[in-house]
């Protein structure tokens, strides 16, 4: 693993726990798709929507070491702003309820394209997410206007807040949807506490708060 990635998984569970944040198994689910739009394909111009809720604080650890606010603020951030806020500095668009970042991302890519601006505009959402109308919404209307500066990933872990994403409505049919849609679609298989064992696949990561000792534990298996 590299060692950039491997010091903002720590980050996730450090500041997590000095939060007292949850939410520790989406993070880890979804830190090595950041780390690749952040550090190997994001250029100037390009503009990234987080739309999964949950798991912000590996987008928050990203942007401290980006350095757009001191790694300090970390914990701080997660107790005040425990979902994506734009009141935090790189933070484009507040998340609230799931399903409204690809609408966003969509809007501004097509203001590129009208306006003939350079750049990519990417988006990470959940594939709980993806069981909202208006992900749906959003699709229809990047294909009708022909949105290839588009580019959407999502988080297909298989663990939603309530369980297994394939037992509370599976998504199969709608992940063939996106790809046929849309140019640009990544649907990627991740693991929901990816890297810590007593996490792993297991839907209490979604809300486990870290002990000082399972943060040890944790970082010792990272």
């Amino acid at each position: 693993m590299d060692e950039k990635l491997r010091q903002l998984k720590k980050d996730i569970l450090v500041s997590s726990f000095n939060a007292g944040a949850c939410h520790i198994g989406s993070a880890l689910s979804c830190i090595d798709i950041l780390y690749d739009i952040f550090y190997r394909l994001i250029e100037k111009d390009d503009i990234f929507i987080f739309g999964k809720a949950s798991g912000v604080s590996a987008l928050y650890v990203i942007l401290a070491d980006k350095g757009y606010f001191p790694k300090e603020k970390l914990a701080d951030y997660l107790k005040k702003y425990p979902l994506a806020s734009k009141e935090v500095n790189g933070v484009i668009h507040s998340v609230g309820s799931c399903g409204h970042g690809l609408n966003v991302a969509a809007g501004i890519a097509l203001g590129k394209k009208m306006k003939q601006e350079n750049g990519k505009v990417y988006c990470l959402i959940g594939d709980g997410e993806c069981q909202e109308g208006s992900v749906y919404e959003a699709i229809l209307f990047a294909r009708h206007h022909n949105l290839d500066n588009l580019h959407l990933y999502v988080d297909n872990n298989g663990l939603q807040a309530l369980g297994k994403t394939s037992e509370i409505i599976g998504l199969h049919s709608a992940f063939t949807f996106m790809k046929n849609a849309l140019p640009n679609v990544k649907i990627i298989k991740t693991i929901k506490g990816q890297g810590v064992s007593f996490l792993e696949n297991k839907i209490e990561s979604h809300y486990m708060n870290l002990t000082k000792e399972l943060l040890n534990k944790a970082l010792c298996e990272i």
